[in-house]
């Protein structure tokens, strides 16, 4: 695995390995996105964190909302199911938006990435509610993955107050545990919702939390994927490894 670019500062050790087309961005050994020019599925948390958008109607999708968008994994997977009218991008660390955006390459015009806090952005934010927010803050300076923004009952509000009436909310955690034990797994006080799932591969140990304000079933994902050229090949291959479980 070839390294094609790389970084030192502040204690983090940045590097984009590339094998084949596949392109890989580390930070201190860890692995924080992929990208592949032609190819949705990466066979990992990624694909996690966009699947949710397929549990009910893509298409009412329109305004999208990544908060850590590391090497821009989402993005073209976004773009080529969603065709979002707009999407928002924040990245706190300037190394990785660098390599979404020159590196990757993922990022086009139109799309909006932000330098900056994702929840400083979003305590300041006064516009429309999006309709899919992914949350996938993870720190960079750790040798091992760790949530960047505890999922305490002041940021999961927050994240509540900007989804649409029809938006899902997809939350990333280093494992099942770290999500039972945050705000976000208490269901007495995570009204408004009409599904969750939880979302995980055999590759990581991540739980993907997903939020529907509709109620949703995950068998009209399962219907979306297989009914979808790429992503039902990918499917029938076994290249797109997820589980979905229900919570309600």
């Amino acid at each position: 695995m070839a390294v094609i670019w790389e970084r030192q500062e502040d204690g983090v050790h940045y590097q984009v390995r590339r094998r084949g087309a596949r392109l890989r961005l580390y930070a201190n050994g860890v692995q924080h996105s992929e990208f592949h020019p032609k190819r949705l599925v990466t066979g990992s948390v990624w694909d996690l964190l966009w699947l949710p958008a397929l549990l009910g109607e893509p298409e009412r999708l329109k305004r999208v909302l990544i908060l850590g968008l590391g090497g821009g994994s989402l993005v073209p997977p976004l773009r080529a199911l969603l065709a979002p009218e707009r999407l928002v991008a924040v990245e706190l660390d300037p190394h990785h938006l660098a390599v979404a955006r020159e590196v990757f390459s993922v990022v086009q015009p139109g799309e909006q990435t932000v330098l900056g806090d994702a929840v400083a952005w979003l305590q300041a934010y006064d516009g429309e509610p999006f309709d899919l927010i992914i949350e996938d803050l993870f720190a960079p300076h750790n040798d091992q993955v760790s949530r960047a923004v505890d999922a305490d009952r002041d940021w999961v509000t927050l994240l509540q107050q900007h989804v649409s009436d029809h938006g899902t909310l997809v939350m990333n955690f280093g494992d099942y545990p770290e999500y039972r034990h945050s705000h976000a797994a208490d269901a007495a006080r995570m009204d408004g919702w009409g599904s969750r799932f939880r979302l995980s591969c055999s590759d990581c140990h991540n739980a993907v939390i997903a939020f529907t304000r509709q109620p949703a079933r995950s068998i009209h994902l399962r219907r979306r994927l297989e009914k979808h050229p790429d992503l039902g090949k990918a499917l029938r291959k076994g290249k797109l490894d997820y589980h979905i479980r229900q919570l309600d």
